[in-house]
């Protein structure tokens, strides 16, 4: 511990030392280079009690400063110089029951990006190199590296097609090439034009990966291409829009050797994500960012802490394949890389569907593997076939060590692999998939506005050679009765092949809606499918209420219900009640009200497997008051009762006070509880914390978090004290 301590000082007296200075003339390209030093010394102690009412103590001392080096500046006309790296050092002291451990890991981050910023030909090339190594005193001593070599290269002509060609050379292996020892040649092209209503696009991409210890080598290349076409004839009554993609995959296995796994790409029609805690039923939204293949940048859903009185209800991460299609590994990219501890905290669960309505549980991954190099979770899973796939987890809980240095993990990616052992692929595989999609919206009369709409869709065929068609015909009809009465009514009769045979459907919906008065809004929604498939029968009917109304300024208030009906061609018939509300007061300026209520009835007969009847109900309410403005304080609880199970409450509380009107010092109390979900407990967390924003990117943190964790055999309560310090010049 002395030693720690020292060290903390030591480190400290370094980070005072960047402290920001008048600025001395400087000359070359190194005159814009940005410096910084983050330290963060951390003590943890954690107690256990067993049922038995045994204890073990274990405490933990954490030393952790990083280096940050970033040069961004323009070497030559239009050609730019991005360089620097990241170099960490976390020291950690443990002592427990079996006796005292003392490990060291290091992190190095050295890279150098040249780039040529000329609009229309732009190569470049760079150098990205990974270094971690975890050394534990008397035990183990492993280094694991990651070389990354680039190549660039955009071209953008004036009205011709804009490209980018990219090419990675990465070689991943341990310091005594025993463990691990791949390289990676990976090389892709993009190219997208549009010319009027025409639009054309084509990637393709080439990965030859080569496991020396396995004595594996595969060599994948892939052709993707849409053309689209879109117009609007006699005067935009007819509207008509068309889509062709194609997709040929190319897998050749050059060596087999024992251990080897081939991961096959699939493709994936449409990215879905939600922010619900009943994943059974909940429909989920088109979120075209996460299958858009940028890997750094957001797309909308966050895993990181919930601050007091945000949504903390689990994360629906999902795909839509089109078509059943069989998967058994989804990736989820975020947007930084995460310690151990956090990203073990992440439990997920693989549900399934065939229609975005109603999903199955298919199986539970306490933890999925994380990195290392690349910052997405790896979740492996025996096989699904289904349309629809997705992961769902809740956001990183409040009983995580130093879970408030994450509030933010941005999810930028989802993609779904079929994993084979290398042995069971034939030398060469080849798969080409069509998707053609085409509709036709005719304007039939005017008023009331009445429309024929159609369309067609073929995609297949798939691993097993199946393909899927489906041909529409509908009328849809809207028409508003003045200002109060709307109605907007559809029907259509689909038909096609699906992989269990053929399919007949009639789909019909229709909504009534009445605005008696501009603050009030109440709308009646009608779902029905009578589908056929390979001469089984399913149903769906469901009819929903729902009113919106403002009754007061600074009110405003949603109340619903409903009832839906299914009938499965297993025999199982599924009936559910929702009721829901929720509400916003803003009685002042400073003062916002948060309520919502939420009630689920299922009841099940037929053939089914599980419990004949299910209930849930989800009340909460949040209170968030300015008494000053400096000094913001929010409480918020939530009550939730599940058929079979005790009802659990959880309460949060937070202020926030900065005594001077810059907010260069923040003092921030916290209190929060979060439930689990396999297990009965709950999570207490008390978070104290001071902050001084020395500047805009520099701050000295300290902060004081105890939590304690309610497990059915045991009780955990862990004691962290937190000092974290980063000046930036």
């Amino acid at each position: 511990m002395r030693r720690g301590a020292a060290a903390f000082v030591l480190v400290f007296t370094g980070s005072l030392a960047l402290f920001p200075r008048p600025a001395r003339a400087q000359e070359g390209i190194f005159g814009g280079m940005q410096k910084g030093v983050e330290t963060v010394f951390s003590t943890v102690s954690t107690t256990t009690t067993f049922a038995s009412g045994a204890v073990t103590k274990t405490d933990t001392t954490n030393i952790y400063p990083a280096l940050t080096l970033n040069l961004d500046a323009l070497v030559y006309p239009n050609l730019r110089l991005n360089a620097g790296g990241v170099w960490e050092l976390n020291r950690q002291s443990t002592r427990s029951l079996f006796g005292d451990t003392d490990s060291t890991i290091t992190r190095n981050r050295p890279f150098f990006l040249l780039r040529s910023v000329n609009p229309v030909f732009s190569p470049g090339i760079g150098y990205f190199r990974r270094e971690d190594r975890a050394r534990t005193a008397g035990l183990s001593d492993v280094k694991l590296v990651n070389d990354e070599y680039a190549a660039y290269l955009g071209w953008n002509p004036a009205g011709g097609p804009l490209s980018d060609f990219q090419f990675l050379r990465t070689h991943t292996f341990d310091g005594d090439r025993a463990y691990q020892d791949v390289t990676k040649d990976f090389g892709s092209l993009n190219s997208n034009y549009d010319y009027k209503n025409l639009g054309a696009y084509y990637r393709g991409s080439y990965l030859n990966t080569d496991d020396q210890l396995r004595r594996s080598e595969t060599r994948q290349v892939t052709h993707s291409g849409r053309v689209n076409y879109s117009s609007a004839n006699f005067r935009r009554r007819l509207l008509w829009n068309a889509t062709y993609n194609i997709n040929h995959q190319d897998l050749r296995t050059l060596a087999s050797g024992i251990g080897g796994e081939v991961a096959l790409p699939l493709i994936a029609y449409a990215g879905l994500s939600a922010v619900s805690d009943l994943p059974t039923t909940t429909k989920l939204s088109q979120n075209a960012l996460l299958i858009d293949g940028n890997l750094t940048a957001g797309a909308g859903v966050d895993l990181g802490l919930p601050a007091p009185a945000e949504d903390a209800q689990a994360r629906n991460l999902g795909i839509d394949f089109l078509s059943p299609t069989e998967v058994n590994r989804l990736l989820v990219w975020v947007d930084r890389d995460l310690p151990v501890e956090v990203a073990n905290s992440f439990s997920w669960d693989i549900y399934s569907s065939p229609d975005n309505v109603i999903w199955r549980r298919e199986e539970g991954v306490l933890a999925a593997p994380f990195g290392p190099f690349e910052n997405r979770f790896q979740i492996d899973f025996p096989a699904v076939s289904a349309r629809y796939i997705k992961a769902v987890t809740r956001p990183l809980s409040v009983v995580v060590p130093e879970s408030s240095r994450f509030p933010d993990i941005l999810v930028t990616e989802v993609q779904a692999f079929m994993r084979r052992p290398a042995g069971e692929i034939d030398s060469r595989l080849t798969r080409t998939t069509h998707l053609v999609n085409t509709d036709v919206r005719l304007r039939l009369l005017d008023a009331p506005s009445v429309f024929y709409e159609g369309y067609y869709l073929y995609n297949g065929p798939d691993t097993a050679g199946a393909s899927t068609d489906t041909l529409s015909n509908g009328v849809s009809m809207n028409h508003s009765f003045g200002r109060i009465y709307s109605v907007y009514a559809r029907g259509a009769r689909e038909q096609g092949s699906q992989p269990q045979g053929y399919r007949v459907a009639t789909v019909t919906n229709a909504t009534f809606t009445v605005a008696p008065v501009p603050t009030f809004r109440s709308t009646v929604l009608y779902t029905g499918q009578n589908e056929e498939v390979g001469g089984l029968p399913n149903s769906r009917r469901g009819l929903f209420v729902q009113n919106a109304g403002q009754p007061y300024r600074g009110v405003d208030v949603l109340f619903g219900f409903g009832w839906s009906s299914t009938r499965w061609e297993s025999g199982e018939i599924s009936r559910d009640r929702l009721v829901n509300a929720s509400a916003t007061i803003a009685p002042r300026q400073h003062v916002n009200l948060v309520f919502s209520f939420d009630d689920t009835t299922t009841e099940r007969s037929g053939a089914f497997v599980g419990d004949p009847r299910s209930h849930l109900q989800r009340v909460y309410g949040a209170l968030a008051v300015d008494p000053t403005r400096t000094l913001h304080l929010v409480l918020g609880g939530e009550v939730l009762a599940v058929t079979g199970r005790q009802t659990r409450t959880t309460l949060d509380f937070g202020t926030n006070w900065s005594p001077f009107p810059d907010g260069t010092l923040q003092f921030v109390f916290d209190y929060s509880e979060a439930l689990r979900a396999l297990e009965f407990g709950k999570d207490r967390s008390a978070l104290a914390a001071v902050r001084w924003n020395v500047s805009r990117r520099s701050y000295i943190d300290v902060s004081y978090q105890r939590t304690k964790s309610e497990f059915v055999l045991l009780t955990t309560e862990t004691r962290v004290f937190s000092v974290s310090i980063r000046f930036f010049i």
